[in-house]
């Protein structure tokens, strides 16, 4: 069975679902973003199928134990949008990035009263804490097993990250102490949002230390990448942009994943959802950059979401 401490930050991590991306919470030396606008999210009938199928099932049973064992009222819809990020993709440091959570859920109570409840425990029976809270010049920081640290300070994000020197550089930057994101113009620029994004992945400089899956290797010869989710008009739009240093390298991403398509078409003929999904993708190239669109209507990924989870149950 899980500790409350873990109960309380398994069911935000479960999440892993504000607004826009907000660059000036980002520090400048960010090699890869992540963000998920949940409230965008939630307004897309894609977002509105994935809550009612899957969050609200899979966060009923921590909410409930949050509750009844410490009181605490989790709202998952409070929290508004996630955003992680990193300096590394490798090395010591590649798991050690940033978590910032947008929410109007009061963390600093939640933790106070796992700390309540935990002392409780430790006095029946013993044992070490599992949920320390250590006083900073910036106010209270929470540290889970000491490899786990959060900072909820009023005014803005919860900060998480696995290393204490990389929080206290994550609120120099919430602060203003530290250069953010729009210091560095050509990485901000790939972060920007558009109109109807709800996620949105960023990374630049990866080729050479970045894991790539087998076949997933056409992504070595790019030099930084974009991938954005968005719905409009009962389309669910995927965009994906592939960055080279030279037109030629561009040209040669291009015709692998030209041939990539066809080929699937070609050995996958009976494999009705792919073809739909091989019909709805077109792959463009401009100078240095490929782009891969993919389209398809909303109502489709929906009940796909729907039949998945629906496969789920049936299992257990």
């Amino acid at each position: 069975m899980k500790s409350i401490p873990g109960l309380f930050l398994a069911a935000a991590a479960t999440l892993a679902v504000a607004g826009p991306l907000e660059k000036t919470h980002v520090a400048a030396d960010a090699r890869w973003v992540l963000h998920l606008d949940l409230d965008a999210l939630l307004a897309s009938t894609v977002g509105d199928t994935l809550a009612r199928e899957a969050l609200d099932p899979k966060l009923a049973k921590p909410t409930a134990d949050l509750k009844q064992q410490l009181g605490f009222d989790f709202d998952w819809r409070r929290i508004h949008g996630i955003t992680l990020y990193g300096a590394e993709f490798s090395g010591p440091e590649h798991l050690r990035g940033v978590l910032l959570l947008d929410t109007d859920l009061d963390i600093a109570q939640g933790l106070e009263l796992a700390l309540q409840y935990q002392a409780q425990k430790l006095a029946q029976l013993g044992g070490t804490p599992a949920l320390e809270r250590l006083a900073t010049e910036a106010g209270p920081l929470y540290a889970l097993h000491e490899r786990l640290y959060i900072a909820p300070q009023p005014g803005v994000p919860v900060i998480v990250s696995q290393a204490r020197q990389t929080l206290v550089k994550a609120q120099e930057v919430l602060t203003g102490g530290a250069p953010n994101l729009n210091a560095h113009a050509a990485f901000s620029q790939l972060c920007r949002a558009e109109p109807g994004s709800f996620f949105l992945v960023v990374a630049q400089g990866f080729s050479e230390t970045a894991p790539v899956p087998p076949r997933a290797q056409v992504l070595k010869l790019a030099e930084a990448l974009r991938l954005s989710l968005a719905e409009s008009e009962g389309q669910v739009h995927a965009r994906l942009d592939l960055n080279a240093k030279q037109p030629e390298t561009a040209s040669q991403m291009h015709q692998v994943l030209q041939g990539m398509m066809a080929l699937l078409s070609l050995t996958q003929a009976d494999h009705q959802e792919l073809q739909a999904l091989l019909q709805g993708t077109r792959v463009g190239l401009d100078g240095r950059t490929v782009t891969v669109d993919i389209t398809l209507p909303a109502a489709t990924v929906a009940q796909r979401i729907t039949e998945e989870e629906q496969k789920k149950r049936d299992r257990h």
